[in-house]
């Protein structure tokens, strides 16, 4: 728990009720034997979540979009990078309340009726989807259909958000 506390700190996450705007978190994945598990070649993000009030609010596979702690986010993987927003204070509620208790969107597809969590991030942000893609060598076939259809991964979000990297 220390650890977690600690890397929480570092990335300025004692908690979002603290910050004075709103903060993404892109969170990490690794297999039993410590590797990181990628979504998509060079990738590294496998989740992302956005600061709500003094929680993190999320498309969890298993429960749907939510609002979670600081110390749950922590257990889903490791956070491995923040994005500050200094020009959004705070997400409004109406917003939240369009997309919370909505069920999580298993097939990746960029609809309002279930939704993945990159694509919830990035329509309370206002961004555009663009074409997937679904490496055969690290996605399951049945996904490969979805190849080019519009969506945005957590690893796309975050090259939007920190062009040049």
């Amino acid at each position: 728990m220390k650890a977690l506390s600690t890397a929480l700190v570092a990335f300025g996450l004692a908690g979002p009720a603290q910050a004075a705007h709103v903060q993404i978190a892109f969170i990490e994945f690794y297999s039993a034997d410590g590797r990181l598990i990628q979504l998509e070649p060079g990738g590294r993000f496998a989740h992302v979540a956005i600061s709500y009030g003094d929680g993190w609010l999320h498309a969890h596979p298993f429960r749907g979009v939510e609002v979670i702690s600081t110390r749950e986010l922590g257990k889903m993987g490791r956070i491995g990078s923040v994005v500050n927003l200094p020009s959004l204070p705070k997400l409004p509620d109406p917003v939240v309340a369009r997309f919370l208790g909505k069920p999580y969107d298993s097939d990746f597809s960029w609809s309002d009726d279930r939704v993945y969590c990159s694509e919830l991030i990035a329509k309370i942000l206002g961004l555009a989807p663009e074409p997937m893609h679904f490496d055969r060598a690290l996605w399951p076939e049945r996904y490969w259909k979805y190849e080019g259809l519009p969506g945005l991964s957590p690893d796309k979000l975050f090259r939007r958000m920190n062009p040049g990297y």
